[in-house]
């Protein structure tokens, strides 16, 4: 599944969305509407510093990724059965916000590949993390 990290760091996205992760971190490093299953969903990405004296390199390239990433419609599909295969007991999301959750992901992804390619992968220490949030209405 080339661009998905893994499962749990799946689950630490879902409940940083789920917990409101954009409030007090200020104003969007991207935001973005789209549409989704009859819905239309807001979402919002961070850029934040995981280690003091992040490379100016790695964050220049971050902050390309972020802002030129696109989704495509087999990544979302990769994202959406990913999402799915990680739900525990009988908890239903809607198909709505399951769209907005691997639309989010799937560019969260894409920064991580961006640095890993640019020599700074997520082992054995994360630079940079893709905070996001995203309202589906």
């Amino acid at each position: 599944m080339g661009k998905r990290s893994s499962v749990s760091a799946f689950t630490l996205i879902v409940a940083a969305v789920v917990s409101g992760c954009g409030d007090g971190r200020g104003a969007p490093d991207r935001e973005e509407t789209f549409a989704v299953h009859g819905a239309e969903c807001t979402a919002k990405w961070w850029l934040e510093p995981m280690v003091d004296d992040v490379p100016s390199a790695a964050s220049v390239e971050a902050t390309r990724a972020l802002t030129g990433a696109k989704v495509e419609a087999s990544e979302l599909e990769e994202w959406k059965r990913s999402i799915l295969e990680s739900q525990s007991g009988d908890r239903q999301i809607t198909e709505s916000r399951l769209e907005g959750f691997a639309y989010v992901e799937a560019v969260r992804a894409d920064v991580r590949s961006s640095l890993a390619e640019a020599g700074f992968p997520d082992a054995p220490t994360r630079l940079i993390e893709v905070y996001s949030d995203v309202d589906c209405s």
